[in-house]
């Protein structure tokens, strides 16, 4: 049997920083993705076990806190673990440090396999070995909460159009393209004067390829803001953006 906790390096090359030399929200968790890719794909419940299956994984929700951005031409490590399973929903940690050890950010994410075919939940106790890798390993960030629906008192932030570029094998909108339109709505003089602590995002159903989505927001608090993905009256994804 493997080791429960899976450790991966990544480069912050120039093209994923932002203006500022630091790594950007979205390419971290691509980074992210890529390190849950591999911890499941070595530990035998990744994506080509489950496609024999006819199943695949779904990102169902997911909190990130970053202390500390990387910078240009640095190492980032990613570590990566089981941390619950259930019938519906596994819940995956990650712990982020950099090249010298110092932690620099954790997240939390729920996921949920569906049926390729029928796009239904699947149960996920039925996954031989996955049960195996929990492992207790502490992630202080507060867990995943939930994210009031914007019903009075918003605006209209952006919109778009689900294009070639944003979309992922199943020809729905990547994961972390959802938090690339997100962080766009906001000026570049937000990120010169502070920078994104917390973002939980919530993935309600899926954004078709050529679909218009538009973007809606609002403040909660200073600085703590509230924003919506809908495409007609359907809510796609919702999301609460932290800066510190």
């Amino acid at each position: 049997m493997m080791e429960k906790i899976g450790e991966y390096e990544f480069t912050v090359d120039a093209y994923l920083t932002d203006f500022r030399g630091k790594a950007t929200l979205p390419m971290i968790g691509g980074f992210m993705l890529q390190a849950a890719t591999k911890h499941a794909e070595e530990r035998g419940f990744g994506y080509s076990s489950m496609t024999s299956m006819q199943r695949v994984w779904v990102l169902s929700r997911m909190a990130i806190e970053i202390f500390e951005y990387p910078k240009n031409d640095t190492i980032m490590i990613i570590k990566t673990w089981v941390a619950s399973v259930n019938r519906l929903f596994t819940e995956r940690y990650f712990a982020f440090e950099d090249e010298s050890g110092k932690e620099i950010g954790y997240a939390k994410s729920l996921w949920a396999s569906i049926d390729l075919k029928e796009r239904k939940p699947t149960n996920v106790l039925e996954l031989d070995g996955l049960f195996g890798y929990i492992t207790e390993k502490a992630n202080p960030i507060e867990g995943l909460t939930k994210i009031p629906a914007l019903k009075d008192n918003y605006e209209q932030a952006s919109d778009f159009i689900v294009k070639y570029s944003d979309v992922d094998i199943n020809k729905h909108l990547n994961s972390m393209k959802y938090i690339e339109h997100f962080v766009d709505v906001f000026d570049i003089d937000m990120f010169k004067e502070k920078e994104i602590r917390r973002i939980e995002i919530n993935y309600i159903s899926e954004g078709h390829y050529g679909t218009k989505i538009d973007i809606f927001k609002r403040e909660e608090a200073d600085y703590t803001f509230i924003l919506e993905m809908r495409s007609g009256d359907v809510n796609v994804c919702s999301t609460r953006i932290i800066w510190k």
